[in-house]
């Protein structure tokens, strides 16, 4: 198998990279570039394990005009993609597809994309996807027959070599995938224990993502989810002020068990647990892009002692904030 990778942006030969059958390899390969044209600041990471090949993009442009990344493939291959930043669009080159499949900031798919000549768009300056490629077999050993044989319409298009989108608009990057995404990415280990941890948290991020399609808010009531939004985006919007259950349970106008339950049901995680993700989150920002030092990005994000911060980071994520410096 071979995918071929030529962006607008990059400022090389294209991508070459070829594989065995089902992505096979025995061992943990991994590259970084930062090739790109002038006004292009970033970087694009591979890594390959077994049955699994991982490109994370992550990098912005001065401009904001549409990017384009050409993928040749000879071969077809399922791909789960994370939209982090940035909104997206894939399309086939050969006009035989009219329509484009679209994906926004923290939305993800899983696409089928057959032997052929296609295009990825982004919309906006920043971008930041992960896109993992795997065969059919690799989806059959994690989520069974059952998966692909109760799609028909995928089948169809299967035998018309078209692309195919699983979820019509895509699915929400819940805080749950996310501090998935974020532990994948942020892997602390070295040799063979890193193999094995990134192999399995690949495997965790598939199955949960594709097997909770939506997962639980289908059984919340509207108001009920729209209320819990709301408090998402005032944590969001107060993460530098002190946030507990009393509080938060009085805003939404729910008693603090119904709450937590709540809460849980839709984001896959206690509160607690959710605000500690989405302050370090910010946090990272705060240091790796605006150049904040450890101490006043945690206090932006409500740690009065830095330690605590320090303390939570590397339970968190198993490295130090100050490695962000480093990089």
């Amino acid at each position: 198998m071979e995918i071929r990778f030529k962006s607008s942006e990059y400022d090389g030969d294209e991508l070459v990279k070829s594989f065995k059958n089902d992505f096979e390899t025995t061992n943990l390969s991994e590259n970084e570039y930062s090739d790109f044209k002038k006004g292009v600041i970033g970087s694009v990471k591979e890594i390959h394990v077994n049955n699994a090949f991982v490109l994370f993009q992550d990098y912005k442009t001065s401009k904001s005009l549409d990017h384009t990344l050409q993928v040749v493939q000879n071969d077809s291959v399922f791909l789960l993609q994370f939209v982090i930043e940035g909104d997206f669009s894939i399309s086939m080159t050969d006009d035989k597809q009219e329509d484009s499949f679209k994906l926004k900031k923290n939305k993800y798919n899983l696409f089928h994309i057959p032997a052929s000549n296609h295009l990825f768009t982004y919309h906006d300056q920043k971008k930041q996807i992960l896109n993992i490629y795997f065969t059919e077999s690799y989806l059959e050993q994690k989520m069974g027959l059952c998966f692909i044989k109760n799609t028909p319409s995928f089948l169809d298009a299967k035998k018309e070599n078209k692309i195919y989108s699983f979820f019509e608009h895509g699915l929400l990057l819940n805080p749950q995938l996310r501090n998935i995404v974020n532990e994948f990415l942020n892997c602390s280990y070295d040799g063979l224990i890193k193999k094995t941890y990134l192999e399995s948290k690949l495997t965790e991020l598939i199955i949960i993502a594709l097997n909770t399609n939506q997962p639980h808010s289908t059984r919340l009531k509207k108001e009920d989810s729209e209320s819990l939004i709301m408090i998402e985006n005032y944590i969001k919007a107060h993460l530098n002020e002190e946030l507990n259950i009393e509080k938060l349970s009085l805003l939404v106008g729910f008693n603090t068990s119904k709450f937590k339950t709540l809460f849980k049901e839709l984001y896959g995680m206690p509160v607690f647990k959710y605000i500690t993700a989405v302050r370090i989150e910010k946090a990272i920002e705060l240091i790796s892009e605006e150049g904040h030092t450890i101490s006043q990005a945690s206090y932006e994000v409500g740690y009065k002692n830095p330690q605590h911060f320090t303390v939570a980071f590397k339970k968190k994520l198993g490295y130090l904030p100050s490695q962000l410096l480093k990089e």
